[in-house]
């Protein structure tokens, strides 16, 4: 029975340079599995403006008809302090999203190093969500938190946690804070599957990605990833991030 990971490979030595994740091993810097997504991008960036924008106009249309309402004549001062608050509008609530996110990342955290989750109203929804379908899915969790890297195909991540299921096979398991899951996510855990298994020399039989709601603590979705699938559409994306740093002007 594995109930613990064996001694890594290689060392990896995990840390942040202007806001990149740089991942060293054997003294060889690597650029993070993130990085090496952001090729694809997968329209996340024109969903996010989308997003920013839609919640901007939102807030500044119910601050004005608000005003209206109330009788107050709408003025070039008071007009722009409303079109001030609607810029700042997507900044509070991505902090209130990725605030909950970390209260529920930091209780499972702190569930698996042995101590005493921190829990508040809503993070303990999410929480309990988790430990629930931990135990219908029969899964021992034997490390938390890891560098992981691959000198062979030159790339490092953080993945969030090791499990094993009841036939004794390694399971990577990764936490996100979404209002949906995307399809990048196979990818990413994929590389950190393919990473692991050259540091520690284990087969990973499978990978999971549970899903945390932004803004509903209720809001949970766990996943599997189709691994092959997942690790052959990885390679792909690495091909062009490393095509894309090529001199492509002549």
């Amino acid at each position: 029975m594995i109930t613990a990971l064996p001694k890594p490979k290689i060392d990896v030595e995990f840390r942040v340079v202007r806001r990149a994740h740089i991942y060293t091993a054997g003294g060889v810097d690597y650029p993070s599995v993130t990085k090496i997504l952001g090729v694809i991008d997968n329209g996340k960036s024109n969903a996010l403006a989308i997003w920013a924008r839609r919640e901007a106009l939102k807030l500044a249309q119910n601050e004005l008809f608000g005003a209206l309402d109330g009788g107050i004549t709408l003025g070039y001062e008071n007009v722009a302090e409303i079109i001030k608050i609607a810029d700042r509008q997507p900044d509070r609530l991505k902090d209130a999203a990725a605030d909950l996110g970390t209260r529920v990342h930091e209780a499972i955290d702190a569930y698996i190093l042995g101590k005493d989750p921190v829990l508040d109203e809503e993070s303990v929804v999410g929480f309990t969500n988790f430990i629930d379908w931990m135990s219908k899915e029969k899964i021992r969790i034997i490390s938390g938190d890891i560098p992981v890297a691959s000198p062979e195909w030159g790339f490092g991540g953080r993945l969030d946690s090791v499990g094993v299921n009841d036939k004794d096979e390694i399971i990577i398991l990764d936490w996100k804070t979404s209002n949906a899951l995307r399809d990048e996510y196979p990818l990413q855990v994929a590389a950190y599957a393919i990473a692991f298994e050259e540091m520690y020399g284990l087969r990973v039989a499978g990978a999971k990605v549970v899903r945390f709601g932004k803004t509903d603590p209720a809001d949970f979705e766990p996943r599997d990833v189709s691994l092959r699938e997942a690790k052959l559409a990885f390679f792909k994306a690495l091909g062009l991030f490393k095509a894309m740093k090529a001199e492509l002007w002549a």
